[in-house]
């Protein structure tokens, strides 16, 4: 039997346990980003873009988050799928 991802329907520094999410908005846009977690000592100092990303409404963007690292979208109306595997449960930034 294979396993089934989760699904958010808001994500505030919210773990990922899969390498990739698909974001999916309704009538309104969102933002996005993903703080990075330091292997070393645990903490999370940086984010993976400068800026938030934006998502435009009734859209759907698959978007990189690596396994551990955390996830926050601002906006409303968005649903959030873990897709693929945990391939990179070891990666980080040192």
């Amino acid at each position: 039997m294979a396993s089934q991802a989760n699904v958010y329907t808001s994500a505030s520094n919210a773990v990922m346990y899969t390498d990739k999410v698909r974001i999916s908005t309704d009538g309104n846009s969102v933002t996005y980003n993903v703080k990075i977690q330091d292997l070393a000592d645990g903490t999370f100092p940086d984010t993976i873009f400068s800026a938030a990303v934006q998502i435009p409404p009734y859209s759907t963007q698959d978007v990189f988050v690596g396994v551990g690292n955390r996830l926050t979208v601002t906006g409303g109306n968005i649903t959030i799928a873990e897709l693929g595997t945990a391939s990179s449960a070891t990666a980080g930034v040192y």
